[in-house]
């Protein structure tokens, strides 16, 4: 059973995006696979808000110049 789980900055997802993230990942894992594994995928979205997110050393919703 393929198993795919998406860290994602929690502003980029919506019903929407949420909803076609899930079909546009089972479909590639189907087009790997084959048409008999889509009913064994299964994806998990991870959300996480900007102030969780570090790059750099400093959280992603932080302009690049603040030193804290």
């Amino acid at each position: 059973m393929p198993f795919i789980s998406v860290r994602i900055l929690e502003k980029r997802l919506n019903p929407e995006s949420e909803q076609k993230l899930i079909a546009n990942l089972t479909d590639a894992v189907v087009e790997t696979f084959g048409a008999e594994v889509r009913e064994h995928v299964w994806i998990t979205l991870e959300p996480t808000p900007e102030h969780r997110w570090g790059i750099a050393g400093k959280p992603v919703g932080q302009p690049p110049n603040d030193p804290a």
